[in-house]
This record gives C-alpha cells, structure tokens and sequence, in this order.
C-alpha cells in the first residue's frame, strides 16, 4: 500500500513537471461574467469543436485560469480562488457529460498582472508516452492509454 501510494504520487508529481505544452494549439477563451461561474451557450458550441478536432488526437487538454495577484484583501483572494475553481469546474463538467476521453489538465495561473475572468483552453500535442503520464492527472472515468 505504501509502495502503491508513492508510485502514485511521483506520477502526479512528473505530470505537473510534464505539463508544459510544447505543441500548443490555442481553442480560444471562456469568459466568465462577474461573479458567475457560468459560461455563455455560444462557447459551449466551441467545446463541441474542440471536443470533435481532439478526440483521436494524441495529446491532452490544458484549461488556464490567472487570478490577479494585485488583490489585498485576503477574504476577497480566497473567493476569488474559490470562483476560479469553479469555473474550471464548469467547464471540466460540460466536457465529462460530452464523453470527452481525452486527459485534461488544469492550472490556476496566481500572478496575473491583469484583473480578468477568462479560462484559456489550449490541446497540447504529445508523444504517445507523454499522453501516458498527462492521463495519470485525469478523472477517474478516464482510462490510460
């Protein structure tokens, strides 16, 4: 069980260094309303394209979200945090319930120098092996390939 649960954590931990996206292949942007973690019907239409470009593809799905670094008040940077979870929540939602098989990783940007609400979605082209330790990261519906 202790062996199981290291090999585990190196794999989350060689993912997260592996996340880099040296192919990247923009999909646009999300905007979020003020203080709403729902998106526009429009972009889920650009979901469904990405979902239908990348669904054979070897690679894996990143969603970025910054949070401005200039806030002060300390109760108004964990709401923040807290809305920026869930809107990547929302997203990662939408692709779930499409069947969308492919590994997705996401990444809270915390030094944005700019007050914004917009998810970046990028597909990052992998090696078959790099697909591999991406899918590690990804809900437990999906499998390794």
């Amino acid at each position: 069980m202790k062996r199981l649960l290291l090999v585990m954590l190196s794999c989350l931990f060689t993912a997260q260094a592996g996340a880099a996206c040296p192919q990247n292949i923009s999909f646009g942007d999300i905007p979020f309303e003020k203080n709403s973690s729902y998106f526009d019907s429009r972009y889920a239409k650009q979901l469904q394209q990405l979902i239908e470009k990348t669904q054979t593809d070897s690679g894996y799905l990143l969603l970025e979200f910054p949070l401005f670094k200039g806030e002060t008040d300390k109760k108004l940077r964990e709401y923040n945090f807290w809305l920026a979870n869930r809107r990547i929540e929302r997203v990662k939602s939408f692709l779930t319930k499409a069947d969308y098989n492919q590994p997705v990783v996401t990444k809270l940007l915390t030094a944005s120098k700019e007050d914004t609400r917009t998810l970046s979605i990028h597909w990052c082209q992998q090696s078959e092996q790099a697909t591999i330790i991406a899918s590690t990261t990804a809900p437990a519906h999906q499998q390794l390939k």
